[in-house]
């Protein structure tokens, strides 16, 4: 490799940066990471991408028309174990532990319909 090219590289490499790193330039396929400490966060595509509903921790909830049966993706920010449930509490269910970012694949995969805290019942 030859001095030329390797400079061309890194500027290519600096200039891409910078314009990922400008202000909003973000899309709606980039990863939506906001998410404050204490909520869990429900993301309408994979890998915390798109659209997301940020609830506060602790109150369990049945999701309103906007998000039910909509989230692809789940980040719990709460200090404690919570349990997501298709079909209002009746359905499949599967925990999530503090700080856990999880895909919803399969049968959760826009099926997720509410969110109980404290882990999944018995």
């Amino acid at each position: 490799m030859n001095l030329t090219f390797k400079a061309s590289v890194i500027g290519a490499v600096l200039a891409s940066t910078a314009v990922l790193a400008a202000p909003g330039t973000a899309s709606a396929d980039e990863p939506v990471t906001r998410c404050e400490k204490g909520q869990v966060c429900l993301y309408d595509g994979h890998n915390l991408t798109g659209h997301n509903l940020q609830l506060k921790f602790g109150v369990d909830t049945v999701l309103g028309l906007d998000w039910n049966d909509r989230a692809s993706s789940i980040w719990n920010r709460g200090d404690g174990l919570v349990c997501i449930n298709t079909d209002d509490y009746h359905g499949y269910h599967y925990t999530i532990p503090p700080e856990g970012k999880q895909e919803l694949l399969y049968v959760y995969d826009n099926a997720v319909s509410s969110l109980e805290y404290g882990g999944c019942g018995g």
